[in-house]
């Protein structure tokens, strides 16, 4: 489905122009084998198309990883790496071809990166893999998969290490065109140590070592911070488990979690490479939102669990059942580190939340105004599963405030269900919440799927356009806002 034009509901804003694109969970079963987990789910694009002049057109389309095209040549899910496994499983054979092809479907995220070489952008769809496809962002058609070379900088041999752990959430540079993301290279040769590493983007291709140390154990992790002059690592002690791999070949169930450890954050030197450590109480993240530096110390922002065990809860067997899936404990805690170098110490607060929305500092899938990334700033916008604490699927798109409790403030409608949001500041904004969020809902009742534009000082619709077809489950995405 390509530019097909939708339409809103009341006038657009005449400024409002560019491309959003969103990534997410589209097909959960080819022939008689169906994934165990949804974050398996093969990978559909969404966009939509701000033309500038109140119309807009909808596209959507899989992204043709080879995984999904030889699922479908062979009417059944073909043997590649997943976060889980399949039913009915693979078999000893596919098993190994799995380990061989590695992670493929790239169902997460996407991003742009700028190539100063040929003065244009090229935009890539990504999971928590080194590997990324590039697409074209008008058609959403596929056009390749790129699997950059590591600049590690040293001799050891790529066969003696699985590379293939990195992160759907590169961080921009601040001042430059370029991003920041990691790898994390597992050691398959005993007495050679695992090592996570550095890496400055800067182009789809091209990649640059900043910073490498060595660790016993590979964490997972799904994202990190960047300030002006820091990365920020928290390396929960969630472990790949390498003989587990090889025999399972299903990496989440290949890692092990340790709850009586402690997470070790690691601290790195953008203009140097320096690497610093520190340890802090057990606690696991998926989502970082800010960081800044205030004095001495590096703030960090995060949506805290107390284990993974609820993204082990995403499978699509506790999902599809009522009871089981209301069981669950989804609900993080907002935590802000301090922490500084100097004294080696990393001491967090949690945040209040107002009376009236109890429940405002339990957010993920956060979003913050991207013009304040770096800085001291007040809203991030997240949802909140489970809002009355009974039904899952009770979902609230809700705005904390965290300079003024009193600021907190919701958006839910019954039998609706929003996904992650994006903020788009009003041009000339003076205020950090003067714009308007960008969200994808699924409208239960009528079993349609809109995109609504919310005021995100009033946390208020002030518009919507109904599609022409339902869209999945969307995990995260990007606007454009130069989009031509």
């Amino acid at each position: 489905m390509a530019d097909v034009p939708i339409q809103f509901e009341n006038p657009l804003p005449p400024w409002l122009n560019g491309l959003l694109i969103r990534n997410g969970l589209g097909r959960f079963e080819i022939g008689a084998r169906k994934f165990d987990h949804s974050f398996d789910a093969f990978g559909k694009l969404s966009s939509w198309r701000f033309w500038g002049n109140e119309s807009v057109t909808f596209s959507t389309k899989f992204l043709q990883s080879d995984s999904y095209k030889a699922s479908l040549r062979s009417h059944t899910i073909a043997p590649y790496l997943l976060f889980e496994g399949v039913d009915p499983p693979f078999n000893e054979v596919e098993k190994i071809t799995a380990l061989i092809r590695g992670i493929d479907n790239m169902n997460v995220n996407v991003y742009r990166f700028y190539n100063a070489h040929h003065h244009q952008y090229q935009y890539v769809a990504l999971n928590d893999y080194w590997k990324v496809y590039d697409f074209d962002p008008k058609s959403l058609s596929t056009v390749k998969s790129i699997n950059a070379e590591v600049p590690d900088g040293t001799s050891d041999s790529s066969l003696a290490f699985l590379r293939f752990l990195s992160s759907a959430h590169p961080l921009p540079e601040m001042g430059t065109t370029n991003h920041f993301t990691f790898v994390s290279s597992v050691s398959i040769v005993p007495g050679l140590k695992s090592k996570i590493e550095l890496i400055r983007i800067k182009s789809a291709m091209e990649r640059e070592l900043v910073g490498k140390w060595s660790v016993d154990k590979v964490p997972y992790m799904h994202s990190f911070s960047i300030t002006k002059n820091y990365a920020i690592f928290f390396a929960s002690p969630f472990y790949v488990n390498v003989l587990k791999m090889v025999r399972y070949a299903e990496p989440f169930n290949c890692l092990d979690w340790y709850e009586d450890e402690q997470t070790t954050i690691y601290v790195v030197e953008l203009h140097n490479g320096i690497v610093h450590s520190i340890n802090t109480d057990n606690v696991f993240t998926m989502h970082h939102i800010n960081a800044f530096e205030e004095d001495e110390d590096i703030v960090v922002d995060i949506s805290s669990y107390m284990s993974p065990d609820f993204v082990k809860n995403l499978q699509l067997s506790i999902l599809l059942d009522p009871a089981r899936r209301n069981s669950i404990d989804v609900h993080p805690l907002l935590k802000r580190y301090h922490i500084n170098l100097r004294n080696k110490t990393a001491v967090f607060k949690l945040f209040d939340s107002s009376p009236d929305i109890p429940f405002a500092s339990k957010i993920d899938m956060p979003t913050i105004n991207e013009n304040y990334r770096y800085g001291n700033y007040c809203f991030v916008y997240g949802i909140v599963l489970k809002k009355d604490d009974i039904e899952l699927s009770r979902i609230a798109l809700v705005k904390k405030d965290l300079c003024n409790v009193k600021g907190d403030k919701q958006w839910y409608v019954p039998g609706h269900y929003p996904v992650e949001a994006w903020f788009v500041q009003v041009p000339g904004a003076k205020e950090e919440d003067d714009g308007y969020l960008l969200v994808p809902v699924l409208d239960g009742e009528s079993r349609q799927s809109y995109l609504a534009i919310i005021s995100a000082k009033e946390m208020k619709t002030v518009n919507i356009a109904y599609l022409p077809t339902i869209i999945p489950f969307g995990l995260h995405g990007k606007f454009f806002e130069d989009f031509i």
